[in-house]
């Protein structure tokens, strides 16, 4: 028996939980197939997520289960009409009668629109189980069960090695919240408070980064890696805290952003409000202080949501999930906090982790235990060296004459400067490349690393990251006790020590940090080999771990888009496999 997990929304996905082990088996995003980055498959945007439905169904035949139940990640539509039309109407009574001028904008009669929420939600709920029909299952043979969005987020929890935690989401909107505080004990989840869509800290760095001229839900990363250039502006700052700050008598934060808005009941949402309201606040500013402001304010309201609960609850474990926690930088904030032992910042923090969060909260109900924590990430499609290797040797790569372990040819390679790929074992959940679909390079040549970003079409701004081994890391890094969690998965900025800047200078950020990749040995031994041999061969401990596509792209899920984005790239030693491939110079690159 097993639980398919289902998300038919942005970053739509599929997953798949043993009930017999508490295994997660599967968990894959329909970008990684569809190869639309952030694939989107509500009503209107890309299609439904087939394919990574039916590569959970097919990981449940090869391990000899039936599925039997599916998890969608979405909230009951009577309970979120209630919800929804309750904050629509709350905003009405104070004040802001101008949303109701938004019917006519829909071309709604009243009816439709006091119901929009209902019939939406029933909408997608509709499709995601026609996702899973068209996927080869039939849903009317199993029960599904429905989840709102940011209990799965929370979900994070059941999937981390510990009993006990605060548990904070935040992000844009999902089932018109932006935001929730839990706290954890073995299986259940206690809700402490909830934070509207109204006081969205999600939307609030959104519409700054738009107003910088970058694109949102896709650009936050490089408004985060700006604010290291800029300074704090003074006026900026005071404008900012007036718009957004942290209400300790709720426990929540507060926005003033849509005061004026003309927006109906969730899911309508009007983004260009918040959008031209924060390029007037940022007119005349350099964009860096801009981002080094925006950033200041998200981490100093964050901190006072996490600092007042972890106060009031006596917890000293943080498990944090939701968009807004793809910032590294916040993250590094909140692993520092007084009193903070553990932080735990969830590998699918985005809503690519809505499916599994979902899968996670029936295998809790259905079994009274929780699933298997979280270790290596490679969950989505593998692929055998029948499959893997022709469409290198298709475009002219080769195997070397000399049969050695692919690490010592990959290390010898990188020890004379060449960039190399990896093409190893299932694709990773999640946002980061972790080694298994990763691009490695020297981290101390910084003009090796900006050729690197001209090859994979990429900004300059945005830092590299290191990947190290786990034991390598009080050396290089401060900041371990707390954040050793997240530094396996990359989801966490720490401070760099002398010695980091010394043997890995292009992986140090301009404000001395760096988002390293911890490798434990006994999850991943072939990786950890590799740094090992290339330590041996270069002196130096660590590489530079990128992402293995082209601007734009999502990570590379089949062989054929790994070939294809390698030739783009001019990457000339790839490990596809167990084999290592090699193309022009890559052939001496790799020689003894």
């Amino acid at each position: 028996m097993a639980v398919l997990g289902v998300y038919e929304g942005h970053n739509a996905g599929a997953s798949l939980i043993s009930r017999r082990t508490g295994q997660v088996v599967a968990a894959v995003e329909e970008e990684r197939f569809s190869r639309v980055k952030n694939h989107d498959s509500r009503p209107g945007a890309s299609p439904l997520p087939v394919r990574s439905i039916r590569w959970c169904l097919d990981r449940a035949q090869q391990t000899g289960e039936t599925i039997d139940v599916i998890a969608i990640g979405l909230m009951q539509p009577d309970l979120l009409q209630e919800r929804a039309w309750g904050n629509f109407t709350a905003a009405v009574a104070r004040g802001e009668i101008q949303r109701l001028r938004r019917a006519a904008e829909l071309g709604l009669d009243r009816d439709g629109f006091t119901h929009l929420p209902f019939t939406t939600q029933t909408r997608r709920i509709t499709r995601a189980l026609e996702a899973v029909r068209a996927a080869g299952m039939d849903p009317a043979t199993v029960p599904h069960r429905l989840y709102e969005h940011h209990l799965c987020h929370a979900a994070s929890f059941l999937l981390a090695p510990v009993e006990r935690a605060l548990v904070v989401t935040l992000d844009g909107k999902g089932d018109d919240l932006s935001g929730s505080v839990w706290q954890g004990r073995g299986t259940r989840l206690q809700p402490v408070t909830v934070i509207a869509t109204e006081w969205s800290l999600g939307h609030f760095y959104s519409a700054a980064t738009v107003a910088c001229g970058l694109r949102p839900q896709r650009d936050e990363g490089k408004l985060m890696a700006l604010a290291a250039h800029g300074t704090l502006h003074p006026g900026l700052l005071a404008k900012l805290r007036d718009l957004i700050s942290f209400d300790a008598q709720a426990g929540r934060p507060t926005s003033r952003m849509s005061r004026g808005i003309v927006q109906g009941p969730y899911p309508d949402r009007v983004a260009s409000f918040h959008n031209e309201q924060m390029a007037v606040l940022i007119d005349g500013i350099d964009r860096a202080d801009v981002a080094h402001t925006v950033q200041h304010v998200l981490e100093d309201v964050v901190t006072r949501l996490v600092q007042h609960h972890l106060s009031a609850t006596g917890e000293t474990t943080i498990v944090v999930s939701g968009g807004v926690f793809a910032n590294v930088s916040l993250n590094r904030r909140l692993g520092r906090l007084p009193g903070v032992r553990d932080l735990h910042v969830h590998p699918g923090m985005t809503d690519s982790g809505i499916a599994l969060g979902a899968a996670a909260l029936a295998y809790a109900e259905r079994c009274g235990r929780r699933p298997r924590p979280l270790e290596d990430l490679g969950l989505g499609p593998a692929y055998d060296a029948d499959e893997a290797v022709p469409p290198f040797l298709d475009i002219g790569y080769r195997r070397p004459t000399v049969v050695e372990p692919p690490h010592l040819q990959l290390a010898r390679a990188l020890a004379r400067g060449h960039v190399v790929a990896r093409f190893v074992g299932g694709c990773e959940y999640g946002p980061r490349a972790l080694g298994h679909r990763s691009v490695l390079a020297p981290a101390h040549n910084e003009t090796t690393l900006r050729d690197l970003n001209v090859r994979l079409g990429r900004s300059q701004i945005m830092p590299f990251a290191p990947i190290v081994l786990s034991a390598w890391a009080p050396d290089l890094f401060t900041d371990c006790e707390a954040l050793h969690q997240p530094m396996r998965f990359m989801t966490t900025a720490v401070t760099c020590t002398d010695t980091a800047r010394r043997e890995i200078p292009a992986a140090v950020h301009r404000d001395g940090t760096a988002r390293p990749q911890l490798v434990d040995p006994r999850i991943d031994p072939d990786l950890a080999d590799l740094l090992t041999a290339y330590r041996q061969a270069s002196g130096r401990r660590g590489l530079v771990n990128t992402s293995f596509n082209l601007h734009d792209e999502p990570i590379v899920c089949t062989p054929r888009d790994a070939a294809r984005s390698a030739a783009a790239a001019h990457i000339e030693v790839v490990q596809v496999g167990t084999d290592t491939l090699t193309i022009g110079a890559g052939a001496e690159a790799v020689s003894p």
